[in-house]
């Protein structure tokens, strides 16, 4: 089985932003090698288009937002929220077949997700939920980061987190240094999800605190990793303290810039209490992890680039994954 990155599917949901930082001001983003310009029309809702200017090689998110229409900088052109241009300069008449391509936009749990592909299919498949993010009885931190590598890299990273004890010592879980017990897989036809149960085992420090335990009692433990979608994955983490669950959610959003470049928004929920001193103990444990795992996987990247793909060696807590990349690659080829 090979790594070399692929074309990410079209027909998918990609969060290209959060709902905060889309506004009336245009947004450029760009997700699997096309540019694309955000904005909020006068209803508050959130649009997508193409961000070239069909008259000029000038990106629209340089312009400005009238009403519910989007005006060209360079060129003056105005746009619709449909992508038609409804007026130009110098004349009355709009040329026939001026328009930029429009996209699906639907925002959720706090994110502003386009649909890539063909338009009439994004009623079909519906947005990836992460309904917690927005629950008042979740508490929720995180941060976004552009990785310089393939989005596949990244998603190889979430369907195994085995390599976190020699990546991490801080964050990884103790029982992860042992033998890992067997992982359980279920597949659907767009979904993989994984568990495994640990024996009871002591947690780290920094979880002991935020959990308000001894650091030297044991719980048990259990993980479990979901690839929702391309776009999205999510694990979760279960420590059981006196019969009662405290569950740790990380919420990943995966866009695929182009084939070396990974827009990575990243969340860690909890959702016991542990108050604002939880999160100023977790905060930072997290953010050096995830800027960890970025430069892993930006020298990962550096090898394929500089010595091409080889075949890999896979172990039994790579069952995830590979049924991950069978859905991708069905995914793509659809």
């Amino acid at each position: 089985m090979t790594n070399a990155p692929h074309v990410f599917p079209t027909n998918a949901w990609y969060a290209l932003a959060t709902s905060e930082e889309v506004g009336r001001a245009p947004l450029g983003r760009r997700a699997l090698d096309e540019p694309i310009v955000l904005y909020r029309d006068s209803r508050g809702d959130v649009v997508a288009l193409r961000d070239r200017c069909v008259h000029r090689p000038y990106p629209l998110s340089r312009g400005r937002v009238e009403g519910d229409c989007l005006v060209a900088r360079y060129t003056g052109f105005v746009y619709g929220p449909d992508g038609v241009v409804r007026q130009v300069p110098t004349q009355t008449h709009v040329p026939i077949g001026a328009k930029v391509r429009s996209f699906p936009v639907v925002e959720a749990d706090g994110f502003c997700w386009v649909w890539m592909g063909r338009p009439e299919l994004a009623d079909r498949r519906p947005v990836p939920r992460a309904e917690w993010l927005e629950d008042e009885a979740w508490t929720t931190f995180g941060d976004v980061q552009v990785i310089e590598a393939s989005a596949d890299l990244l998603q190889d990273n979430f369907a195994d987190i085995t390599h976190i004890a020699h990546v991490d010592d801080l964050i990884s879980p103790p029982v992860l240094k042992e033998a890992p017990p067997p992982i359980e897989v279920e597949v659907t036809e767009t979904q993989v999800r994984f568990s495994r149960d640990f024996p009871a085992a002591c947690v780290q420090p920094w979880q002991a605190e935020v959990l308000g335990v001894p650091v030297d009692s044991e719980h048990v433990q259990r993980e479990e990793g979901e690839f929702v979608a391309p776009g999205l994955w999510v694990d979760r983490w279960h420590i059981t303290v006196e019969g009662e669950r405290h569950t740790l959610v990380f919420t990943h959003t995966i866009t695929p810039v182009t084939v070396r470049q990974t827009l990575h928004h990243w969340r860690v929920s909890r959702s016991f209490v542990g108050g604002r001193a939880a999160t100023g103990t977790m905060r930072p444990i997290f953010s050096d992890y995830y800027a960890s795992v970025a430069e892993e996987l930006e020298i990962m990247q550096g090898v394929l680039d500089t010595d091409g793909d080889e075949r890999q060696v896979n172990t039994q807590a790579d069952r995830a994954m590979l049924q991950m990349r069978k859905i991708m690659r069905h995914l793509g080829e659809a």
